[in-house]
């Protein structure tokens, strides 16, 4: 227990007693108690005394720990007085990230952040985090073993940033070379996050080897997968290539790290298998349990559902228990990626399997307020009181994290507790803040009616990000205002949804929104937590900028479809204001500055040169994604200086231009040469060097106010 007493220390800067108790009838339990200035933690493990802590922090002093604020400022002088106060859970798995959480957020952090991190997990009550760092040299050392050369590994493994798809079988021989220095400093690095999750009583899950390989190491059976174009070999379930590379794996991944004898692998994850013949897709699950198995008799598999989903027309139930059949049932366990939105327990009650519930919520890193409150603690409260078949744990899968802080603070709690909505939304506002005003009360309660409301399971989509062309069929056309607009004029509709505004909750919600706003912006001077409160204030006027942004784009579409030149060009005037206005905010905040990214990933560069690499890479990840050819654009797009005014904003000016010349000339617009256009900006934008700074400027809550006035909120 003395991890719990220096995360304490970390966290609050003071220090702590720290006792074991037993869960009794619980999964787990924790209390807390302060008398004499003395705080007395007590945890069936380190995990349950953290959050143990976390809930005193929240309770008795009203400061949180969150990633707005990872640590106390200013620490705590004293611990305030306490009674004895239990909490528990029923649920022993609290499983945390996504692999491509690796990607999204967590690239290229260093052992400070991830200490921060490791704490959130642990003040949280995480037990199975996702533990991917440094299994790049796992696998390269697999594949050197199997007599491919270095170089060729280099190539196949690719990038930094987009190394989790490798793993998961969607990409490969994409970006890179990693920096020389990468796989050893990575090796360490992961090492260090082991030994700390481990010494918190965490159960870290590794990776597994899915049979993916390049093709000089596929034979002529084995399999093919296809994914945004991209197509990697799989070995066969039953061939003797795949047994022993997978047993090298795990020789090689014990030696460097241990294992806590649980393994994500999800071989088909976003790809349809080579075959859909039951006795096929038998052989297959069984030969990855078999190659965890014959290395590690204790081995459980961790497989997530989302392929279930993503592809169910494949996936029909006969077809996942065939691929199931061959594991045993106490050694896997299966998580219901998707809960909050799309619940496969409900539909196919988890094919008769132990399994998680988990939520995904954010997808890409893409900015979005948003997520359905009420619903969260209806569906846990639910699985709390009904204890469905088999259920055996809850947990947060997020794309990317560091966003909807709110979203997260009331999943964790929920895993403790099932305190009604209204009532822990107000003590969330009040302990936020450190304030104890009802003005954060009531911009919380007017967020928790649109951003967080009831059915908010699904983002809505900044129009700001989206790719301004559309793949539409030519001449294709929508009656818009009375007037007819060729289809393939209009921004990409998955990534844009223009039509959104016909959603209430989005257009006609941005007056309750900027008046949270202005109940935070009138709070501020007195706030005892600013760096949560300009976060939060920044998010907002984002949100308000952006979505008011489809105002703008609409009527450039509206006004070409009446041949008005002047009405395009004034809407694109008006548009070109918002877009710099929100770039000028987001710059005040550093991480919401590109610039940011872009350092962090340069920081692993042992040379220029490598340099010049990780940021390509970096910039990639979050503009085209891959390769032109892809779906990908604008995935994981985000509302972050720099990007905005410098890769956003000239696509709409492309677009915005292309479409006055077509209305002056009085003929459809040249969709080709829109096309050649916006890929020669897109390509020079994320092959650039340099030009970014990380430092924030300018005032964060002046600009958010200023904007606000502009707007007339």
């Amino acid at each position: 227990m003395d991890t719990v007493r220096a995360l304490a220390a970390r966290v609050a800067g003071g220090d702590v007693r720290v006792e074991t108790i037993p869960a009794g009838a619980d999964a787990a339990a924790g209390e807390y108690e302060c008398r004499d200035g003395v705080l007395t933690l007590r945890g069936s493990d380190p995990v349950a005394a953290a959050s143990a802590f976390a809930q005193y922090l929240k309770a008795v002093t009203g400061r949180q720990v969150t990633w707005d604020q990872p640590r106390l400022q200013p620490p705590l002088e004293s611990w305030p007085a306490a009674p004895r106060t239990r909490l528990a859970s029923p649920f022993p798995i609290r499983y945390y990230l996504n692999a491509v959480t690796y990607g999204y957020s967590s690239a290229f952090w260093d052992w400070d952040r991830w200490e921060r991190e490791i704490d959130w997990m642990a003040l949280h009550g995480v037990t199975h985090p996702l533990m991917q760092v440094g299994h790049e040299a796992v696998l390269a050392e697999m594949f050197r073993r199997a007599g491919l050369d270095q170089a060729r590994i280099d190539e196949w493994i690719g990038s930094a940033a987009h190394f989790p798809w490798t793993w998961m079988g969607n990409t490969n021989s994409f970006g890179g070379p990693l920096p020389s220095t990468w796989v050893s400093r990575h090796v360490e690095l992961a090492q260090r996050i082991l030994e700390r999750q481990r010494s918190l009583g965490m159960t870290p899950v590794l990776p597994m080897f899915g049979g993916h390989v390049p093709p000089e190491l596929a034979g002529p059976s084995d399999g093919e997968l296809e994914w945004q174009g991209w197509r990697t070999r799989i070995l066969g379930p039953g061939s003797e290539r795949y047994r022993s590379l997978a047993a090298q794996f795990m020789s090689v991944q014990r030696e460097l790290f241990g294992t806590d004898h649980h393994y994500a692998v999800d071989p088909y994850i976003e790809s349809v298998p080579p075959s859909g013949d039951p006795d096929y897709l038998e052989s297959a699950g069984r030969a990855v349990y078999r190659a965890m198995a014959d290395n590690d008799p204790a081995a459980t598999w961790v497989l997530a559902g989302w392929p279930f989903h993503y592809h169910r027309d494949f996936w029909r139930p006969e077809r996942v228990r065939a691929y199931l059949a061959g594991v045993p049932e106490e050694r896997l366990v299966l998580l219901d990626l998707w809960g909050e939105h799309a619940p496969m327990w409900r539909r196919d009650g988890m094919f008769e399997r132990r399994w998680v519930w988990c939520a995904v919520h954010n997808f890409g890193g893409r900015f979005a307020l948003f997520g359905d409150l009420r619903g969260l603690r209806r569906d846990v409260e639910e699985l709390r009181r009904t204890r469905p078949a088999r259920l055996t744990g809850i947990g947060l899968a997020p794309e990317a994290i560091e966003n909807n802080t709110v979203f997260y603070e009331l999943a964790t709690d929920l895993a403790w507790g099932t305190a009604e909505v209204d009532e822990w939304l107000d003590s969330f506002a009040r302990q936020r803040y450190v304030s104890g005003h009802d003005d954060v009360v009531e911009a919380w309660r007017l967020l928790a009616d649109t951003l967080y409301g009831p059915g908010r399971t699904r983002s809505i989509p900044s129009p700001v990000i989206a790719r301004p062309w559309s793949t539409g069929t030519p001449f294709a056309a929508q009656r818009l205002a009375g007037e007819f607009v060729p289809r393939e004029a209009e921004p990409q509709r998955q990534s844009a949804n223009i039509d959104a505004e016909n959603d209430p909750m989005v257009l006609g919600a941005l007056p309750r929104i900027a008046a949270a706003t202005r109940l935070l912006l009138r709070r501020a001077a007195d706030a005892g937590a600013r760096e949560p409160l300009e976060r939060d204030v920044a998010d907002l006027v984002g949100h308000v900028v952006a979505q008011g942004c489809r105002v703008h784009i609409r009527g450039m579409m509206a006004a070409f479809a009446k041949g008005d030149r002047g009405g395009i060009l004034e809407h694109l005037a008006r548009f070109r204001v918002d877009l710099l206005d929100l770039d000028e905010l987001a710059g005040t905040r550093s991480d919401s500055r590109v610039g940011r990214w872009i350092a962090d990933a340069r920081a692993w560069g042992g040379s220029p040169a490598e340099a010049d690499v990780m940021e390509r890479d970096a910039r990639s990840l979050v503009s085209v994604w891959g390769h032109q050819t892809s779906g990908l654009h604008d995935y994981s797009g985000r509302h972050w200086a720099g990007l905005i005014r410098d890769y956003y904003l000239p696509r709409w000016e492309l677009w915005a231009t292309w479409l006055a010349r077509a209305a002056t000339a009085g003929e459809s617009p040249d969709v080709d040469d829109l096309r050649a256009r916006v890929v020669a900006h897109e390509e020079a934008w994320r092959r650039a060097v340099g030009g970014y700074s990380a430092v924030p400027e300018g005032d964060t809550l002046d600009v958010a106010a200023r904007i606000l006035d502009r707007l007339g909120y």
